[in-house]
């Protein structure tokens, strides 16, 4: 550990956890990808601010997984906490919930319960520490024959599109006074262009990594500028 370095720990599904490793992913766009390292969220940081990443995520999880990770995790010398799910809670179908009336209401195991669980853990490992949240990508898998189509815009499960989940995430980073890089409100990626910037319309290509990594980056710049001094 670099102790001139800012700490900064990443939670997430498979398009945070990518990183670093190489891609397997079975291919209908961009198959010259297929056995390249990835270069994600993680590595386009640190090529950027000279971070020392940490990367707990794990693919197929959602906020219940990512939650239980994260209350195993020693906060108290990290700087930076960036948290990237909603899209598998989203293919499972579990409940949004609602943001807490109080704040000292007890967290129920919707998605947003679970998220406040597992910011209140962290914050009160450091009530220092900065904390960003990310919103899914846009993804689409409808040109799968046979797939159920759960990776659209306009998909509803239990009454839910990946679009309620994103904003709960909006609501969530508000309650906490935290910044959230809207990735699906702004990153650029939609349902033209993910033929060029993902594997089959969901993981991002290291192109699509770049594409999409605007609202990070913004949100990271800002987060560092208040950190100074």
């Amino acid at each position: 550990m670099d102790q001139d370095k800012k700490q900064v720990y990443f939670f997430g599904d498979s398009i945070v956890a990518q990183d670093k490793k190489i891609y397997t992913y079975p291919a209908d766009y961009n198959q010259n990808e297929i056995g390249t390292l990835c270069e994600g969220y993680p590595t386009i940081l640190e090529r950027l601010f000279d971070f020392e990443t940490y990367n707990f995520a794990r693919g197929g999880q959602g906020i219940s997984q990512q939650k239980e990770v994260i209350l195993s995790k020693d906060f108290s010398d990290a700087d930076l906490v960036i948290i990237g799910v909603g899209v598998n809670d989203f293919s499972a179908g579990k409940p949004i919930g609602q943001i807490p009336d109080s704040t000292e209401a007890k967290h129920d195991a919707t998605f947003t319960g679970e998220y406040c669980t597992a910011l209140d853990y962290i914050y009160q490992s450091n009530p220092l520490i900065k904390v960003i949240l990310m919103t899914p990508l846009h993804r689409c898998t409808l040109h799968r024959k046979g797939n159920v189509p759960v990776n659209t815009i306009d998909t509803r499960i239990h009454g839910n599109t990946l679009k309620d989940y994103a904003q709960a995430i909006i609501q969530i980073g508000a309650f906490y006074s935290c910044p959230v890089a809207d990735l699906y409100g702004s990153s650029g990626m939609n349902r033209f262009n993910l033929r060029y910037l993902t594997f089959e319309g969901v993981h991002p290509t290291n192109a699509g990594y770049r594409f999409c990594s605007g609202p990070l980056v913004d949100a990271v710049k800002r987060t560092l500028d208040g950190m100074k001094g």
